[in-house]
């Protein structure tokens, strides 16, 4: 349950639409954030640009926010993360064998990257060490990997922010597969 009230009124109501238009379902979220007007609109650019990532496939791109989420824990994150993953083409056998990427068998040499990648920069303190960042510069090039720290860095952020506010599952994924926190039982402690 959200630890900010709900606004209601006419312009509470437009947000709610734009989510729907947007993400195809109503959004509690959308009036959470609907109570601060000039955060929200800044938040929305920002994520727009966060989001823009030519230089990393668009697969990879969700697989490193999805890392991250789970990571950090916020389950709004993950359950949006997840199904966004799953259009991309990740499979749910991936989703549910991503806090063992390595051992699983499932994953691409570009998958592990990027996972190690959101791994190192989502563990409190962060662990990214120079030779990982030397081959996702040797990948992704220097846009790219600027792209990619981006994604993950904002990920970590409004993953982060997401908890504070109680903001939790939307039903992206209900019914279907979805990653687990990095730090529940069916995932391993970390």
């Amino acid at each position: 349950m959200s630890r900010i009230a709900l606004r209601q009124g006419s312009f509470a109501d437009a947000v709610v639409w734009g989510g729907r238009v947007t993400y195809g379902r109503e959004m509690k979220s959308s009036r959470v954030f609907a109570q601060h007007p000039r955060l929200m609109f800044s938040w929305l650019r920002y994520n727009r640009a966060a989001e823009h990532t030519p230089g990393v496939p668009k697969q990879l791109a969700e697989l490193a926010v999805l890392r991250a989420a789970t990571m950090v824990g916020c389950e709004f994150c993950i359950d949006i993360g997840s199904e966004f993953a799953r259009r991309t083409g990740l499979t749910d056998e991936q989703l549910l064998s991503l806090h063992h990427a390595h051992d699983s068998g499932l994953f691409s040499a570009d998958q592990l990257l990027v996972i190690d990648l959101a791994t190192g920069m989502s563990t409190t303190p962060g662990e990214v060490e120079d030779e990982l960042m030397e081959r996702v510069l040797a990948r992704f090039g220097t846009k790219g990997t600027m792209e990619l720290v981006q994604l993950i860095a904002w990920e970590n952020s409004r993953a982060r922010m997401n908890i504070a506010l109680g903001l939790g599952a939307e039903g992206f994924s209900a019914g279907k597969a979805c990653a687990l926190p990095a730090f529940s039982e069916a995932a391993g402690r970390r």
